[in-house]
Order: structure tokens, then C-alpha cells, then sequence
């Protein structure tokens, strides 16, 4: 398990991202929502104005500081990627998860930057940057949906398999049960089917998405009518979770693969569109004069 996956060091740094993500974006919002809420015409006469407008003290330094957020998350993770001194500097996993928290708040505070008034290039670089996170989002559901190991290179199908069969062993060995009896419950009555096409595939995950809650209450009884021990039954439902999901992604492995390599030839050109507008803002920025607190 180890060299495959870090599920239970993914969740944490998930969760811990997230509370900070909240908590950093929340503070932020609320501290300028007086300002925010004004009319456009009345904010210049605000006392809040040298604080938050997109000039201020507060409103620029957020700019910048969401600027070298989305810098640090996108070449951290390109680094990580492709230099192979990083190479064991933790699991690809996490990295994607900075980038994402990264790549994520550092756009919400541009957003409160620009005070939510766009025009000229401010319009242009917002909207830019609105769309590579948006692209960013699609792209980690489809990546995560892909089956690969710790260091972030996809498995085979042989490989998806063999976990597969690993992980049916280790459920027969935890509740006592048949080999032939677990795979008859986890096939399911109607067996999945393959999607056909990117957009059925996508169909297909997002339905299956919707349909784990409703799964995991049909394991809980199925352990539970083979009076499988209850001090067993997590450690189980933790292992059947991960072998319907596997079974789950196998199907959508060859979809899900060309997906994305058809998601990296749009995202990566938008990242870059992206920089060159937020240096041609800053470049214009600086030749105003508006250099912050330097």
C-alpha cells in the first residue's frame, strides 16, 4: 500500500488545505466587505478606499501576494514533475494538492484585488486566469479518477487488475469469507459496463460519483449478515471502497488518460496566455508608480 498510494497523509493535508483555504479567504472577504458593497461612484470617497481599493495597502498587497501564490504553486509543481532531483521529495500527490490550494486562493485574492470592477487588461487577465482555474478544476477530476502510483505515473490495466485481485485477498483474509462470494457482491448483480466515448465516460464517473453513499449502507449490510466482527468492519469497508473504486477506474482508464492529454493541450497554453498578461498588468502597474509598500 505504501508505495502505491498515501491515502490516509492525503486526506490530512486535504483537510488541513482546506481549513486554511477558508480561513485565509473568509478573513479576507469579510475585513473588505464594507468597501466591496459599496456603490463604484461612492468608493473613492470611502475612508476604506486607501485600504482596499485595487491602489491600496490591503487591495494591492492582495494582488501580489495572490500573484506569487499562483507563481509558487505553478512552477512547484511543474519542478516537481519534471526535475528529477524532487523526485523523492514527497508523494506527486500532495504537490498536486498545494498546487491546487495554491492555484486556487491565489486567484480569489486577485479577485478581491481588483475589488470586482474588470475592465481594459484587468478584464483580460481576470478572465484569463478564471478560465485556467477552471480548466485547472476539470483537470484534477479527471487526474485523480486515473489510477497511478505515489510518484504520480498512471498504472496499466494489468497493474489496476493485480491490485485488484491483492485487495479481494486481503477482504477474503480480514472477514473469514469466500473469495468466489466477495467477487459475486462487489460484481455487483449487473456488472459495469464500459462507457463509450470521453463523454461517456464522464457521464459515467460523475453518475458513479453519486452513487458511492448508497453503495458504502448495501456493504454495511452485506458485512453485517455475515456477522463479520465490528472491529473488522471499517478496516473492511476501507478495503471494499478501494477495490470498487479501482474497478471503477479501470473502466475508465484508456477515456480518462486521452482526456487528459487532450486537458494538458489546453491548459498549458492558457497557463501561459495567463502569465503574459498578469506581467504586462504588473509591468504597467509599476510604470504608474503603484509599488505597493517598496
Amino acid at each position: 500500500m505504501s508505495r502505491e498510494t498515501v491515502p490516509g497523509g492525503d486526506f490530512l493535508l486535504s483537510f488541513v488545505l482546506t481549513v486554511v483555504w477558508l480561513g485565509i479567504a473568509g478573513t479576507a472577504l469579510v475585513s473588505g466587505l464594507d468597501y466591496y458593497l459599496l456603490p463604484l461612484d461612492a468608493r473613492a470617497y470611502s475612508e476604506l478606499a486607501p485600504l482596499f481599493s485595487p491602489t491600496g495597502l490591503v487591495g494591492q498587497g492582495m494582488g501580489i501576494v495572490g500573484a506569487a501564490m499562483i507563481t509558487v504553486g505553478v512552477v512547484g509543481y511543474t519542478a516537481r514533475k519534471r526535475l528529477r532531483v524532487l523526485a523523492k521529495a514527497g508523494p506527486l500527490s500532495q504537490w498536486l494538492q498545494v498546487h491546487i490550494f495554491l492555484c486556487t486562493l491565489g486567484p480569489f485574492l486577485v479577485l478581491l484585488h481588483t475589488t470586482f470592477k474588470f475592465g481594459g487588461l484587468v478584464s483580460i487577465s481576470f478572465w484569463s486566469m478564471a478560465v485556467v482555474v477552471s480548466s485547472g478544476v476539470f483537470g484534477r477530476y479527471v487526474y485523480v479518477r486515473i489510477p497511478k502510483t505515489v510518484n504520480g505515473r498512471f498504472l496499466t490495466a494489468d497493474a489496476v487488475a493485480d491490485k485488484v485481485r491483492e485487495l479481494t485477498r486481503s477482504i477474503s483474509a480480514g472477514t473469514g469469507l469466500r473469495l468466489e462470494e466477495i467477487e459475486t457482491f462487489l460484481g455487483g448483480a449487473a456488472p459495469l459496463r464500459r462507457p463509450a466515448g470521453l463523454v461517456g465516460a464522464l457521464a459515467f464517473a460523475v453518475r458513479e460519483d453519486f452513487r458511492q453513499r448508497k453503495e458504502l449502507r448495501g456493504l454495511r449490510t452485506f458485512l453485517n449478515a455475515r456477522h463479520v466482527p465490528a472491529d473488522l468492519r471499517g478496516p473492511v469497508l476501507a478495503l471494499v471502497d478501494e477495490q470498487r473504486r479501482l474497478r471503477r477506474q479501470a473502466l475508465l482508464l484508456n477515456p480518462f488518460q486521452r482526456l487528459f492529454r487532450y486537458w494538458h493541450v489546453i491548459h498549458l497554453p492558457l497557463a501561459f496566455v495567463m502569465f503574459l498578461i498578469l506581467g504586462v498588468h504588473v509591468a504597467v502597474s509599476i510604470l504608474f508608480g503603484y509599488t505597493w509598500i517598496f
